[in-house]
C-alpha cells in the first residue's frame, strides 16, 4: 500500500462518500494537515491544465476518521472498518497457506530433482554395462 492516498481511496477504506473526504481533507483542519500533500494529475476532460489534488498520509487515517465520526454516524465507519480487518485477517490467512503450499512443492521439486539424479547415475550404469555385455558378444562370437 502506498503511504499516501488519494480521496477516493480514503473513502473506500473508511467507507464514507469520495465528497465527503475531499471536502474534509480541502477544510485542511489542524489535526490533519500534517498528513496532506498535494499532487498535480491530469483532469479527466484532458485539457492542458494539471488538476491539483489532496492526498492524505496514511497515518493521517486516525484523525480523519476522529474528524468524521463528529459528523457521520460511527456505526458506518466502525461497520467498514471491522469489514477491513475481517478482508485482512482472510487475506492473511490465504497468504500462510500459500506459502506452507509453495514450501511443500518446493520439497516435492527437491525430491523429484533427487530422484531425477539417481535415474540418470542408474542409466550411465546400464548403458555401460549394455555396452560391456555387447562387446563381450562380439569378442565372444568372433573366436
Amino acid at each position: 500500500m502506498d503511504l499516501y492516498l488519494n480521496p477516493s481511496d480514503v473513502s473506500e477504506i473508511v467507507g464514507v462518500d469520495e465528497e465527503i473526504i475531499k471536502r474534509t481533507l480541502d477544510r485542511k483542519h489542524p489535526e490533519i494537515e500534517p498528513f496532506l500533500r498535494v499532487v498535480s494529475s491530469q483532469s479527466e476532460d484532458n485539457d492542458e491544465t494539471p488538476k491539483a489534488i489532496l492526498q492524505l498520509r496514511i497515518d493521517g487515517l486516525a484523525p480523519l476518521i476522529t474528524h468524521l465520526s463528529f459528523n457521520i454516524p460511527t456505526n458506518e465507519i466502525i461497520e467498514n472498518l471491522i469489514s477491513q480487518v475481517v478482508h485482512i485477517t482472510y487475506l492473511r490467512e490465504d497468504n500462510n497457506r500459500l506459502l506452507d503450499d509453495n514450501n511443500e512443492l518446493k520439497e516435492k521439486v527437491k525430491t523429484l530433482q533427487e530422484e531425477k539424479a539417481d535415474l540418470r547415475v542408474q542409466i550411465k550404469y546400464l548403458e555401460e554395462e549394455s555396452s560391456k555385455s555387447l562387446l563381450d558378444r562380439l569378442f565372444k562370437t568372433g573366436k
